[in-house]
Parts: C-alpha cells; structure tokens; sequence
C-alpha cells in the first residue's frame, strides 16, 4: 500500500516546510520531498493536504481514559473506547496510565492492556507503548486526587509483584523518590527499561539530587501535587518543584490544557527548561471528549466522583482538580495560541522529546525516511483533519 500526502507544510523539530509531500509505504514513511514538486509516480491513494500542517503523530505519556472511559475500568471496551476518542484528536500513541489502587485492580488493568494490544483491533488505535503506573508509591501529603487508602512504601518490596503482574507491561512508574526504599527500587530496576518520573511528592532538593543519581528522569505534571520551597530553621529548602526546573538531567511532564498552569506559568516553564526537556501531556480522565457532568476518577467500582465543568475536571470540593479532560490538539492550540511559543517547538514536545523519553527515537516522533508513518493533519487552529497510524488513514 502506497500513499502520498501532498501539498502540506509539514513540521521538522527546527521549522516547517510548506508545499511538501510525504510517500508512506508499507507502513512506514519512504520519503519526503520539500523541493514543491511531488513524484510522479504510481499510488494506491493520493491525499491532498490543502496547505494544511503535517506532524508526527502526538505520543501522549500520561493518559487515564477519555469518552466516558477510564483504563482503570480495566475491560477491553474501556481501553478501546478511550483510545479511539484521543486517536480523534492526534494522538497515535500513548502510554494509558493507572492510578494508586489495590493490587488486584492493578493486574487487571495490566491484562486488559495486554489483550488490547494483542488484539486485531490493536492496529486501529493509538499505539500502546507500555503502562505509566502513578503510584502506589507516592506521598500522602502530595495525594491530589489519588486514594489515600492504597498507598504504599516501596521498602515492602510490594513492587516486585507489581513488576511480576505486569509481565514487561510496565513503562513509565512515578514514584515519589523520598520513601523509604525509593532509591533501591530504581536501581535495581535501572536495566529494566522502565523510566522512573519524580512526582506526588514531598521530597526536598537533597531527595531529588540522590534520584537523579539512582535513575530518575522525569518529573511527573510538574507544579501539580509536588513539594517546592518551605522553610526549615529559617532556611529555606528547596523542593522537587525547583529541582526539576534547575537539573537537566530531568525532562518535566507539563500539562498544557490552560488550566492547571497559567499562561504565564507555562513560559516560565519553557524559558527555564526549554523545548527539548518539556513533555506535554494530557492528564486526562474519562471525561475528555465528553459533555460537562459528573464522572469517576479511576475505575468504576472504586472511582472518585469528578465534576466536569467549563472544560475542567473538578474534586467535589470545586478547588482542587482531578485529572484533565483534555486531548493532545488542546495542548498545541494552548501553547501556540496562548503561550505564543514557535509551533514547531510546540510539536516537537509531543513527537521528538517522548520518543527519545521512550527510547523509541529511532522509528517515531519525527516525519523521516524509515519512520513509522504516524501522523497528524491540522489547519492553523489545530483542528484535526486527518490522522494516519502506521501508514493506515483512521480519521
């Protein structure tokens, strides 16, 4: 099957390219052509873009559900049904997160994922990249909306039958670095693959140096449920929040919905850590994609309630949030439109920087010979026009 998308301006992580063409075969994009002609050669579908952007499909690395599901419901409809609701709005892959929760309801969540991914039905959704596990390994001081009840010390060697469960599943764990067997727990599973991301936390800035020096790189929706500057005896102690902003060694998750994080909060962040150490994500919960309401956070026999409203996802308490309802189109249009930052820049925070987070650099995040063929069409708003995965039109 070849494919040839023609007349687009497609994003490179240092500028776009306008009257471009992009050849897909097999699956893969086979080549790219930025000179104004397209190749006259045989196709079995010729798509003209219209002048319209063409990015590499967004990777979304902290996503609970969407369109009335959440992964935590731990079916295969549920999985199914919050996928294809993201796919809509660009993401081509993802890593669907869980949240602190019994053990038991933890392995089925693994397992729906398992089978989704190995169902037929697999190649018509965002590819699954692996799970982020939030929890249960966090600061019940930093809880935000996750369950008090479930937490848990890393010290009880309890993640050893998480990792058991999973069965390879396992991809990204936030885990709050300052409890007690923290640091041991990264390092013994330092050539496992999976990432460890500092969030839900309380840990101080002595905390977070011992982390990085165990194998943490990532920090989990920064400014959101993690420890910053207090003082001690008079002297003021840096937390996870400024040493994340001051270490490069860590890339920071930014939810980039115009809600958690003020227009002004989201610059800051970009002029401190800049373009290639931001990862925007979504965040969200069952109730993206969905009308305003009330909605579980977390699976439907033990969820939270949430009140959707206004294009946020509230706590009962109507002051704290829960999640997001946000999709991967929203945080471009975001960080574009409000935030003023460069589109390619914008875009190179869901394509190049999770890939290389992933160690899959190598096949996805950029619109490149030998890549995978995911990809997103958008107009001047972001909104979505097309979406392709693994050469594949499935919107």
């Amino acid at each position: 099957m070849r494919t040839l998308i023609t007349n687009v301006e497609i994003i490179t992580p240092g500028k776009t390219i306008n009257n471009s063409s992009v050849l897909i075969r097999d699956g893969k994009i086979e080549a790219v052509y930025t000179d104004g002609i397209a190749p006259l050669i045989a196709v079995d579908e010729y798509v003209d873009g219209e002048g319209m952007y063409l990015s590499a499909g967004f990777i979304d690395l902290h996503v609970h559900g969407g369109g009335g599901h959440d992964f935590m419901d731990a079916t295969e409809e549920a999985f199914i049904g919050g996928l294809e609701t993201h796919l809509k709005h660009g993401t081509t892959s993802c890593v669907p997160t869980t949240l602190t929760a019994e053990m038991e309801e933890l392995g089925d969540a693994f397992a729906a994922y398992r089978r989704v991914k190995a169902s037929a039905k697999a190649t018509e959704l965002p590819d699954l990249l692996g799970m982020h596990l939030e929890g249960p390994y966090i600061s019940a001081e930093m809880a935000g909306a996750q369950d008090l009840e479930y937490m848990k010390l890393p010290s009880d060697g309890s993640w050893k039958d998480i990792i058991r469960m999973a069965e390879g599943a396992l991809k990204i764990w936030t885990v709050a670095p300052e409890l007690e067997g923290a640091a041991e727990m990264c390092a013994s599973l330092k050539d496992s693959g999976i990432i460890f991301s500092a969030g839900h936390s309380s840990a101080r800035y002595s905390d977070v140096v011992a982390a990085i020096e165990s194998g943490y790189t990532m920090a989990t929706h920064l400014y959101s449920s993690m420890s910053t500057i207090i003082r001690e005896q008079g002297h003021r102690v840096l937390g996870l929040l400024e040493a994340s902003l001051l270490h490069d060694e860590i890339c920071v998750e930014v939810i980039a919905d115009g809600i958690h994080l003020p227009i002004p909060l989201l610059q800051l962040i970009y002029k401190t850590k800049g373009k290639d150490r931001m990862v925007l994500v979504t965040d969200a919960m069952r109730g993206a994609g969905m009308p305003d309401g009330d909605y579980l956070l977390g699976s439907l026999t033990r969820g939270q309630l949430v009140q959707v409203f206004d294009g946020i996802a509230h706590m009962p308490d109507g002051i704290s949030f829960a999640g997001s309802v946000a999709t991967t189109d929203r945080l471009v249009r975001v960080m574009t439109k409000q935030a003023g930052l460069p589109l390619h820049e914008v875009v190179t925070m869901l394509t190049v920087n999770p890939a290389r987070e992933l160690g899959i650099a190598d096949r996805k995040g950029r619109i490149s010979a030998g890549y995978d063929a995911d990809l997103v069409l958008f107009d001047d708003d972001i909104n979505v026009h097309g979406v392709w995965r693994g050469g594949r039109r499935l919107v």
